[in-house]
């Protein structure tokens, strides 16, 4: 069942892949402008540049109408209805006009400022990529190195099954719903296979979250030390704001240390495990002159607690429900389409069902005396982990406003890195609401997995009608093969479509009939 789970998502990726037109993705033509200039220029865009986006990138924006105005709006802000004009074959109306410019000298000239300006680690190996197929067309690259997100993605959620692993150890069917969660989270997969340096931090995120939980559950080990060493500088080099793992981590750190002080080798364990601290710190403090730790050292020199404060009771907690919450589960077309209210009541209905559950399972932990548990630790280390990156995000949205006059424009995808733990923190309370006599559980368990599968088929549906006419199903084809590499034309995309269909169908039937009580009473 589980290699039919990661086949059916990996293909369900590359049909999204497929349906979303370029540039749609989160800022893409912004992170494909920057790899463009990578590759042309050989260093990495700044502030200093005074162009940086390459003409060829520009003259799709303009036939496509997502080249923005000096106020950050195109032809898609705020017009949800907005469709480019189709033609009536597998070809687009301007298709073969941007795909000439390859050909052009001056395709490599930049001619406005708008790539990103991230660190490299996400686009060095983009550029090879972009390289490999650099006498292709636009169409062709932009493609592959959304392949190369798609690999990064599938991988976070490879490492995501891990995590579930170690949390849930030989309960299969929770591992596979908590990454069935994860997986088919709609806006995770809108945020992640695009080009985007999103999907290699939150990868590396993922990854640190599982040698986490994997120190507190197994203990110190100097493989694990060394391997969280070297993942917390290469978060921290591919997003700035993954500084927040040093405190984190030393927390972590501190913790197993204490609490297995009595231990076979303790003190060498906790004089080891400081040393590595404080070279993680002084490693990282040597860099700050490039980026990370300039972040932490701007938030104290600027902090007002009482605006702070002030800030987050008027502002932050309404606008994370109100926008934030929303956006964290589908927000899609330049942040013009969303779910109906209906959706979104369903979703936040299965939220509020949760925490009810949630709090039934803290109350047993409590009274069964369980916080001597490894995997319970776990479980708090996780939501602290979401707590602790929740702050650090409002905190810095207040900087962002206090010493620059306006909000960072905080989005749910934000929240990515520590998805995982929503979605652990969902199930373990939707699970607590069915009664665990004759199956009646594993059933109710099963129904969050489905429903997530559902939210998936909705968003796909969702995004496919923003962009074209799905009736009749030959104009559909016909219009969702437009501006698009040659194998996504036609065949290529009914190939794909099918083969997700057929994989999807077998996976739900092994995970219907999979029952993880009649596997432990055959084992017994």
């Amino acid at each position: 069942m589980l290699r039919t789970l990661f086949l059916t998502i990996v293909v369900l990726y590359i049909l999204w892949i497929f349906v979303v037109p370029i540039w749609h993705f989160p800022d893409e033509q912004a992170h494909f402008g920057q790899v463009a200039y990578l590759t042309e220029e050989y260093k990495n865009s700044n502030k200093i540049e005074k162009y940086d986006l390459t003409y060829e990138i520009y003259m799709s924006e303009v036939f496509l109408g997502t080249v923005r105005d000096n106020s950050g709006n195109n032809k898609f802000t705020f017009h949800p209805k907005y469709k480019i004009p189709y033609s009536d074959n597998f070809e687009g109306l301007f298709e073969a006009s941007i795909a000439a410019i390859v050909k052009s000298p001056n395709r490599g000239e930049l001619v406005i400022k708008e790539s990103s300006q991230y660190p490299p680690l996400y686009y060095i190996p983009a550029t090879l990529v972009y390289k490999l197929f650099y006498n292709s067309d636009l169409f062709v690259r932009v493609y592959a190195v959304r392949f190369w997100s798609l690999a990064l993605f599938a991988l976070n959620i490879y490492f995501v099954y891990l995590l579930a692993k170690l949390l849930f150890g030989k309960n299969i069917l929770l591992r596979l719903i908590l990454t069935t969660m994860v997986a088919f989270q709609p806006m995770m997969i809108f945020a992640n296979i695009g080009v985007n340096s999103d999907s290699l931090g939150n990868l590396f995120f993922t990854i640190f979250l599982f040698l986490s939980i994997k120190l507190i559950i197994n203990g110190c080990s100097l493989n694990n030390l060394v391997l969280i060493f070297i993942l917390t500088c290469l978060s921290i080099y591919t997003k700035p704001q993954f500084i927040i793992i040093i405190p984190l981590l030393s927390i972590n750190l501190l913790f197993v240390a204490l609490r297995d002080f009595k231990s076979k080798n303790s003190k060498f364990k906790l004089i080891f495990s400081s040393i590595i601290l404080t070279l993680i710190i002084l490693f990282l403090l040597y860099f700050a002159k490039i980026g990370p730790a300039t972040i932490i050292f701007r938030f104290f020199q600027r902090l007002n607690i009482i605006s702070l404060f002030k800030f987050t009771w008027e502002y932050s907690l309404s606008h994370t429900y109100s926008e934030v919450l929303p956006w964290y589960w589908g927000i899609y077309d330049w942040l013009g389409v969303t779910y109906p209210r209906l959706i979104h009541r369903l979703i936040n209905w299965t939220i509020l069902l949760s925490i009810i559950g949630l709090v039934k399972y803290i109350f047993l932990v409590v009274r069964n005396k369980k916080l001597k548990s490894r995997n319970v630790q776990a479980g708090v280390f996780l939501v602290f982990i979401s707590a602790v990156y929740f702050i650090a995000i409002c905190f810095y949205d207040w900087l962002s406003w206090y010493t620059q006059g306006y909000q960072l424009g905080v989005q749910g995808r934000y929240f990515f890195p520590v998805i995982s733990v929503h979605m652990l923190l969902i199930l373990i309370g939707w699970r607590e609401l069915f009664p665990d006599i004759k199956g009646i559980r594993e059933k109710g368990i099963k129904i969050l997995g489905i429903m997530m599968i559902a939210l998936n088929f909705y968003a796909l549906y969702t995004v496919a009608k923003t962009y074209y006419n799905l009736w009749p199903v030959e104009v559909f084809i016909k219009q969702v093969s437009q501006y698009k590499p040659w194998f996504v034309k036609g065949w290529g995309f009914i190939f794909v479509s099918a083969f997700f269909l057929s994989s999807l169908i077998v996976f739900l039937i092994e995970y219907i009939k999979y029952s993880h009580d009649k596997k432990k009473s055959n084992h017994q």
